[in-house]
């Protein structure tokens, strides 16, 4: 399965999704596949690796290792951060009210395909 597909497979397979890119540590988004047509996984890639970055320094420090997961709940969408790789992440978009727990299995399994690609 390539790199869009399985993007478009989780954005899919979850009604309440808003949208799935994978992103590089850098911050840039290397593929997305999105519902909602306002959502701008650009700007979350950007702003969510410098996140990502400092709460795996965070992890380090007190002993956690490094960050697999990050979730971050707002007031209408939640975003769902997935270490794919040491140079890659997952970011899933879904709303507020969206099933998280599926939303973590979808993100968990997709990780798992793209790290053999990667």
């Amino acid at each position: 399965m390539s790199l869009g597909d399985t993007l478009q497979q989780v954005t899919e397979d979850l009604e309440e999704s808003q949208g799935t890119a994978l992103v590089g540590m850098d911050g840039i988004v290397v593929e997305e596949r999105k519902r909602d047509g306002q959502l701008d996984l650009q700007a979350l890639g950007a702003e969510f690796s410098g996140l990502l970055k400092t709460a795996g320094k965070l992890g380090d420090s007190v002993g956690f290792g490094g960050i697999v997961e990050l979730v971050t709940s707002a007031e209408r969408s939640v975003a769902i951060l997935r270490q794919v790789t040491a140079d890659y992440f997952l970011i899933l978009v879904i709303q507020a009210d969206g099933n998280l727990g599926k939303a973590r299995f979808l993100l968990r399994r997709a990780a798992t395909q793209l790290k053999t690609e990667l």
